[in-house]
């Protein structure tokens, strides 16, 4: 039984779709952090200084998102053009890919300040908060984001490539909170680049919360009982732009040199 060919998507509609997606993303911690603090049937409670009181929280929750979000993001992009590729088009740059990512980043960072702006009201100190914790958040999504595209150039399957980028995220953002024990026994140095090696962590600093000291790590880690110095905005910014555009000048390059075989290959 013949099968009808799947129809190919349009660049600009993938390119439209992943807009979209970023700024519709941000609403999803935004509404989380208010449904996970009331309780049943307790919807008449929901206050605008409960709203303003749960900002640090929606941050985590972006956090989270961003984990799972930007890999996959990043992954779906060197999928997509890899498609093409198999029908027919030649041999794609990868420049194209690297300004969707930023684009994709720019948009869900200021839909998510704009949120975070209007919970918390305008004044000097919101504006300042909302500048320093969405730079960094802005970083971490374009470093995370990175990583899938240079990881789509790695594996031949995009499957492949999305479960490795999730096993790294996860790993690099929840290990350092669940690893147990050994945690409390690393040296200063080396636990303080575990910290900022950690998404989650390097976000919570940056929203001013004390993560391992909340109800739930308190109980679990050993973190909350040894002394922690959290990464400053400015290094967690520094450090994940550095891993990002390593990771997209490492996808460029990969991508470079498969153009250069595939010309071999015609000639």
């Amino acid at each position: 039984m013949a099968t009808t060919p799947r129809r190919k998507r349009p660049a600009a509609t993938r390119t439209r779709d992943l807009y979209l997606a970023s700024a519709l993303l941000p609403l999803a911690p935004a509404a989380a952090s208010i449904v996970a603090a009331i309780e049943p049937g307790g919807w008449t409670g929901i206050t605008a200084s409960l709203v303003r009181g749960l900002t640090p929280d929606a941050l985590l929750y972006s956090a989270a998102c961003v984990v799972v979000a930007a890999p996959l993001a990043g992954v779906a992009v060197t999928a997509s053009r890899r498609t093409a590729q198999s029908h027919g088009t030649p041999h794609l740059a990868a420049g194209p890919d690297v300004r969707r990512l930023v684009a994709a980043t720019g948009i869900f960072g200021a839909v998510s300040a704009v949120l975070t702006l209007g919970r918390l009201g305008p004044s000097i100190d919101t504006l300042s908060f909302v500048a320093t914790s969405h730079l960094v958040l802005a970083s971490v999504t374009l470093a995370l984001a990175a990583l899938g595209p240079l990881l789509g150039t790695l594996f031949r399957d995009p499957l492949d490539a999305a479960a490795v980028a999730l096993c790294l995220t996860a790993t690099a953002a929840y290990g350092v909170l669940v690893a147990g024990a050994p945690v409390g026994m690393m040296p200063a140095p080396v636990l303080k680049a575990a910290l900022l090696a950690s998404p989650i962590m390097s976000i919570a600093s940056a929203a001013h919360v004390d993560l391992v000291r909340s109800d739930i790590w308190y109980q679990i880690s050993p973190l909350a009982h040894v002394q922690v110095e959290y990464p400053s905005w400015g290094t967690a910014c520094l450090s994940y732009l550095a891993v990002g555009c390593t990771a997209l000048l490492g996808m460029a390059w990969r991508n470079g040199h498969g153009r250069v075989r595939a010309l071999e290959q015609r000639l």
